[in-house]
């Protein structure tokens, strides 16, 4: 019951996270972004290392890609650590009401 509860939650929430709009011009830019991941990473949500390897590894990926001025490319990389940061927070949250 406990694990159809939380897919159910983190399907709701990956629903909501793809219909919101990034209206917020700060979030927008490269900085704002990396500023985001860096927020989320430093607030001590539980995470597998896996998961802390798969956003260190999006991330390195998305600095790589603008370095070399791909930066819609980029932008999507942050984007997807930013959206697994958010499920991330959520489990976290989820598991601590408990």
């Amino acid at each position: 019951m406990k694990l159809k509860v939380l897919t159910l939650l983190l399907v709701i929430l990956l629903a909501v996270s793809g219909c919101s709009s990034s209206g917020d011009k700060s979030a927008s830019s490269e900085n704002g972004k990396l500023a985001t991941i860096n927020t989320m990473m430093n607030k001590g949500y539980e995470m597998s290392e896996n998961q802390r390897q798969t956003i260190n590894q999006l991330v390195a990926d998305g600095k790589n890609l603008a370095a070399g001025g791909k930066q819609a490319e980029a932008d999507k990389l942050y984007d997807e650590a930013i959206k697994l940061l958010e499920v991330i927070a959520e489990t976290d949250r989820f598991n601590k009401s408990e």
